[in-house]
This record gives structure tokens, sequence and C-alpha cells, in this order.
């Protein structure tokens, strides 16, 4: 009776702790084949993103917009498997970034614009974002690769003539973020650039290549000058 009982009480514990345990392991196991990306045409693809509050979380956010204004509609869930998940909503000012099948979006927040999250085209001493353009616009949509870089530069070539013209532009040189709109284009690229004449100088006088909707040729070509002109 007695090594009845022990092996009652043994049992009991052991059950206790694998019911403490089982959450904590669930939390920290990730499940590979629960998060697996979308079709190429699916418009709903894998990302990753980081709250305000500073939390990680994995969903399927749209594939079709060059960065997101007010909200996001989203899946918490694979879109594709059964049981099919409902569409969800997140307000875009609880968002500090996100990662779209490795393209990276960030909150505008420090330009004045927590509600706009936009997409990074470029990256170098300047960083260039960008907000504009649906699907109704014809955007392509982010692809799914290894090399997000490799992919940019096409990106960036189908969104000439593509809605260019009402996109929303926003540059971050030495951890400061900046909007830029047609309003303010002219005079404030002409500052921003101003160590490098060839540029600068261009831009000034609105010269073919150097107005609003070139913005991503306007700051490779001042990157450049910057990488070229090394430490000053």
């Amino acid at each position: 009776m007695y090594d009845s009982l022990r092996f009652t009480f043994a049992i009991g514990i052991f059950g206790l702790l694998l019911s403490t345990t089982h959450p904590l392991l669930a939390q920290t196991l990730p499940d590979s084949s629960a998060w697996r990306d979308t079709g190429p045409k699916t418009p709903h693809g894998l990302a990753v993103a980081t709250t305000t509050a500073g939390k990680t979380v994995r969903a399927y956010f749209p594939v079709n917009s060059i960065g997101f204004e007010e909200t996001v509609d989203y899946f918490a869930r694979n879109p594709e498997v059964r049981p099919f998940p409902r569409i969800q909503h997140v307000d875009v000012d609880k968002l500090a970034s996100v990662i779209i099948r490795g393209f990276y979006l960030e909150n505008m927040r420090p330009a004045g614009c927590p509600k706009v999250l936009a997409l990074r085209l470029t990256e170098g001493p300047v960083e260039l974002f960008a907000f504009g353009g649906s699907a109704a616009d014809k955007v392509p949509l982010l692809p799914s690769v290894l090399l997000p870089a490799l992919a940019l530069p096409t990106l960036m070539a189908q969104l000439g003539g593509l809605a260019v013209e009402r996109n929303r532009w926003f540059l971050r040189r030495n951890g400061q973020l900046v909007a830029v709109t047609h309003g303010n284009f002219r005079k404030l690229m002409t500052e921003y650039t101003a160590d490098c004449l060839a540029v600068s100088t261009q831009i000034a006088q609105g010269a073919e290549g150097f107005r609003y909707h070139d913005m991503p040729r306007v700051v490779g070509l001042y990157n450049d000058f910057l990488l070229n002109a090394g430490p000053r």
C-alpha cells in the first residue's frame, strides 16, 4: 500500500511539472511548420512586427502596398491554411517597425507622422523611406526573396511612373528623420545636399532627373558622393 501511494504521489508531481512547464516550452520552441510564407499570388505574406511596447510578433501583412497609413489589415495565422483565419486590423501608431519578406518598414513618428509606416528603399549614409501607392496603382508586390537587397533596385525601377508623384518620401541621416513633400522638396533637398554641388545645383535649378519623383536617384547619387568623400 505504501508503494502504491508513493507511486501515485510521484505521478501527481510529474503531471504537475508537465502542466507548469508546457506553456513555457510552447513559447520558446518555434514551430517552423506554422510560420511559412504564402505563395507568390497571395496578397498577404509572412511578417515580423515590433510594437511600440517592444514586443515582437509574427503575422501575415499585405504585400501590395508601399507602406501603410492609419491601420494595417493582417492575419494572425497563415491565410492559406485551414481553418482560414479572419482578417484583423492594427493601428499603425502601435507599430515601431515591420519586416515583410525581408523588406524593412518603420514608423515615421520621429518625422511627425506616427500613423505612417514607410518602406526603406535605400540604405547608406542617407536612408530613403517611401510611403504611397497601393494595389489600385499597380504597385509591384514585395517578392518573396532570400536577399531583399537584390530585389530593391528592381522594385525602385518599377516604382518609376507608378504613382510616384504622390509618394511621400522620408530621409534619415545621423539618426535624424525628416519628411520631404512636393512643397519643401527643392529648398530642403538643395540645403540637404549642399556639400555636393553636382547634386544640389541640379536640384535648385529643377533639372531633369533631379525632381521630386527622382528621389531614389537623387539619394543614390548623394550617397555615392558621401561614400567616396570619406571621413571629413
